[in-house]
């Protein structure tokens, strides 16, 4: 005879009801993909960019602007980033009188980022090249909406602020408490590059001051 703990059989029931909400959401509300995409990827592009003898201007001429670009101590760099946001709902709705114009609405979100980051001499030609295409987690959630709008439900908006660059003449006006850091920013581009979506809690961050801007 086979004797199992309780709380085995808790997991258990646990793993079962969310197999049943799952099949319900689809049986019942349907499937919703809302999409965002932010910059364009770079599916190809020539080999000889990355080459020590080619020029910052022939990156940009097959390219365009990159979406970071800093000084480096010696040189710069430039960084092509794109995301593609997905959120995947599974919506749940009944007949009855009122409750109809509702559904009960789960979403998971994901975002697939396609980084390339290029650094150049004091003379403008390229010293190094690097590519990162990774897919991460962005987060889930649970939310009650009208049948007829399709909204997300996953926050997404850390990863859709402006590049810092559209803020640099703004900063200058900054006050004294927000703009002791600047030296030292990563924003600034003075001091290095960073992904979209970095928390501004830790690291270099850490030593600005997160007040209201």
């Amino acid at each position: 005879m086979q004797i199992r703990h309780p709380a085995m059989l808790t997991s258990e029931a646990g793993g079962l009801y969310t197999t049943l909400l799952i099949v319900l959401l689809v049986m019942l509300g349907g499937c919703t993909l809302i999409n965002k995409n932010i910059d364009k990827p770079l599916d190809s592009f020539s080999a000889e960019l990355t080459n020590s003898e080619t020029h910052y201007y022939k990156i940009l001429d097959e390219l365009g602007p990159p979406a970071y670009i800093s000084s480096l101590p010696v040189g710069f760099a430039f960084q092509y980033e794109a995301l593609s946001i997905d959120e995947q709902q599974l919506g749940l709705s009944t007949d009855m009188d009122f409750i109809r114009w509702f559904k009960l609405a789960y979403g998971k979100a994901t975002v697939k980022r396609d980084v390339h980051t290029f650094i150049f001499n004091s003379e403008g030609y390229v010293q190094a090249y690097g590519n990162r295409r990774l897919q991460e987690n962005v987060g889930r959630g649970l939310s009650l909406q009208f049948i007829v709008k399709v909204a997300p439900i996953v926050d997404t908006k850390y990863l859709e602020k402006p590049y810092p660059q559209h803020n640099w003449g703004f900063s200058l006006l900054q006050p004294l408490s927000m703009g002791l850091n600047r030296k030292q920013s990563l924003d600034s581009g003075n001091h290095g590059l960073e992904q979209r979506g970095t928390p501004t809690d830790v690291g270099q961050h850490a030593l600005e001051f997160q007040g209201t801007r």
